[in-house]
């Protein structure tokens, strides 16, 4: 089961963003130097800094991912079985609530397997 910080990185990499690009958009408070903003962000996506609201509205600034999606990871996290596992893309960790968009077409990505997305399934040889 995908926790929430992989759910962040993947969501993070599929906006094409790196840690450099977050910590540049971010504010935090108590003002942190660029260095410290992005070793806070790789502890928020190794599941070690807490994931409050202040964080959760300040990365949803930065990059496009489910607030309630990253709920139910963080409430399977602390509940176990008892909360349904979401299902996402093994790869880039879409979802129905917040699937891939062709930036040329708009439309959305569907699935080609149980935790794929069409986006990216390998290339079949049609």
């Amino acid at each position: 089961m995908m926790t929430p910080g992989q759910y962040l990185r993947k969501r993070r990499l599929a906006a094409r963003l790196s840690l450099d690009d977050v910590a540049a958009m971010v504010h935090t408070a108590p003002r942190l130097g660029e260095v410290d903003r992005v070793a806070w962000l790789r502890r928020v996506e190794d599941d070690v800094a807490a994931l409050g609201a202040d964080v959760i509205a300040t990365l949803s600034d930065a990059f496009p991912f489910s607030r309630r999606i990253l709920q139910q990871l963080i409430d399977r996290r602390s509940y176990g079985a008892a909360i349904e596992a979401p299902r996402l893309c093994a790869h880039c960790a879409c979802s129905d609530r917040d699937p891939c968009i062709d930036p040329h077409s708009g439309e959305a990505c569907g699935w080609s397997g149980p935790d794929l997305c069409d986006r990216c399934a390998p290339p079949t040889g049609d």
